[in-house]
């Protein structure tokens, strides 16, 4: 909701603007016909008449709803006296919202800001132009602001939760997360499950010391919050599912439904990292060299150096954070060593692929470490001809998938989803996704029968092609049979299902 103070010409044009944009608006302006025009005159703005300094008439506008106040008169003295008086409603109502303040004199932006003002401009162009154009920014200072509150309320240690198996974007919000929490004097916890394989992931929890506590060993009900960062619902993460979230905060498609908390976010950008710099830099937190080269790094390795899913939100938060990077530190993350497990494997992938009209699909077989699935299909994406990749291995009892594609018809988490959901647990992003199939749902497995990990391999394959389009449903009852010689362990049957 928008408290405009004052309506002048450029009062009038950012009127407009919200009004064509369909946002609420309460406009306060002392000239009686001016608001009879704007009014009743057919104009059909809510205008309240009065003095817009008084606190009686601000409240009767409705500043206790207003979540951007615009103070657009260009008399400085009575901008002056409505901060003034919005101040002294501030701690009676329990409001913070957002001021804009247009000022004639780039000096006075500064004593404004002293007096409450959330951002000055000196150009009324500038201000009927940029207040709007620049929605997206706003809204983010809105979003800090009711978060701000939240926190204010909290008193003991904070949970911050991430995703199962953290990747970069992740860990970066969750340090990003733990230097938020601290400015209103909050301890916070880095919380995760599953493993911090990946050498990317290693070598930027390792190059800034970072203190990552596995679910195992805390017990959730001692947290006084919890707060999951780049994962909006339990369904991917060690929060358990009796505990609801105070804060969810993510950038992936999620229905709403689906999503619980006190306060949540879900913002489709590239990036999460890119939420939580502007968290930060909304609530005028200074973030220093490694949180800014973390930040940087999650949203230049989940938008793929801006070539996947990158939006204005993330270039702008990138180039706010450029001048704290270390250029040398995000060099170390990006090209980190690999070992020779993860070389071998990738080596296995490139052997054992397979590609059917741009769709590769590779199977490593027996696997120590999942990451190097996600490695694997990002390296086969680069391949002449291939606009998709998914790559499986097996560790212990369960199958572990990775896709990967750069064709925007595809939808990787759908088409893992659509594939392998029945048996399994699968989905993901548009561009990139995961699953798993516990090798249960096969039937009785001998991992030492490497005929049994082909045939499983080979049906997986197949679904794979089946449900992207390129083989017809036809060649499914052979992979049928496939699979049954697989689960059915005794030689004649498996000779006579041949033949």
């Amino acid at each position: 909701m928008y408290l405009l103070l004052g309506c002048g010409d450029v009062g009038f044009a950012v009127a407009n603007k919200i009004k064509e944009s369909g946002g609420e608006l309460t406009i306060v302006d002392r000239d009686a016909s001016r608001a009879r025009q704007l009014g009743h005159g057919g104009m059909g703005f809510n205008v309240v008449e009065g003095d817009f300094s008084s606190a009686d008439v601000l409240r009767s506008a409705g500043i206790e709803r207003a979540e951007v106040v615009l103070l657009l008169t260009s008399n400085y003295r009575a901008t002056e006296r409505a901060l003034v008086a919005i101040a002294s409603l501030k701690n009676k109502l329990g409001i913070d919202p957002v001021i804009v303040a247009r000022v004639s004199d780039e000096s006075d932006a500064a004593e404004l800001k002293n007096l409450g003002v959330t951002e000055a401009l000196s150009s009324s162009q500038i201000l009927a132009n940029s207040v709007f154009s620049n929605a997206s920014e706003m809204e983010a200072m809105i979003k800090e602001k009711k978060l701000r509150g939240l926190f204010k309320q909290i008193q003991g240690k904070v949970a911050v939760v991430l995703q199962t198996n953290p990747d970069p974007d992740a860990i970066a919000c969750g340090m990003a997360m733990k230097q938020y929490v601290k400015t209103f004097g909050l301890d916070a916890d880095m919380i995760y499950d599953g493993t911090i394989g990946h050498q990317q992931n290693r070598a930027m929890v390792n190059l800034f010391g970072l203190e990552l506590i596995h679910a195992d060993r805390v017990k959730f009900d001692t947290y006084a919050a919890h707060v999951l960062v780049d994962v909006a619902t339990h369904g991917n993460c060690a929060l358990p599912k009796e505990i609801t979230p105070t804060v969810v905060i993510d950038h992936h498609p999620v229905p709403l439904s689906e999503v619980n908390a006190r306060y949540q976010d879900i913002t489709l950008v590239g990036a999460a990292s890119t939420l939580l710099t502007n968290y930060l830099k909304y609530a005028g937190i200074d973030i220093d060299s490694p949180l800014a080269t973390a930040l940087a790094f999650g949203i230049t390795r989940d938008t793929l150096h801006f070539t996947r899913g990158a939006t204005d939100l993330d270039f702008a938060a990138f180039e706010y954070l450029l001048p704290k990077i270390n250029p040398t530190a995000l060099m170390e993350m990006q090209y980190p060593t690999y070992s020779p497990d993860t070389l071998e494997a990738i080596a296995d992938a490139v052997k054992n692929s397979e590609v059917k009209g741009g769709y590769l699909f590779s199977a490593i077989g027996e696997i120590k470490d999942r990451d190097v699935l996600p490695q694997a299909a990002d390296y086969l994406l680069r391949r002449e001809g291939v606009t998709t990749t998914l790559v499986s291995g097996i560790i212990k009892d369960v199958v572990h998938m990775s896709a990967r594609t750069k064709d925007p018809k595809v939808h990787a988490g759908e088409v893992l989803r659509d594939a392998f959901g029945n048996i399994g647990s699968a989905g993901g992003h548009p561009t990139m996704a995961a699953g798993q199939i516990p090798l249960d749902a096969f039937g009785k497995i001998d991992l030492a029968d490497k005929r049994d990990i082909k045939k499983i391999e080979r049906a997986i394959g197949h679904k794979f092609w089946e449900v992207v389009g390129v083989i017809k449903l036809k060649k499914r009852k052979k992979v049928k049979a496939e699979v049954g010689e697989a689960v059915e362990r005794k030689a004649p049957q498996r000779e006579r299902r041949q033949t």
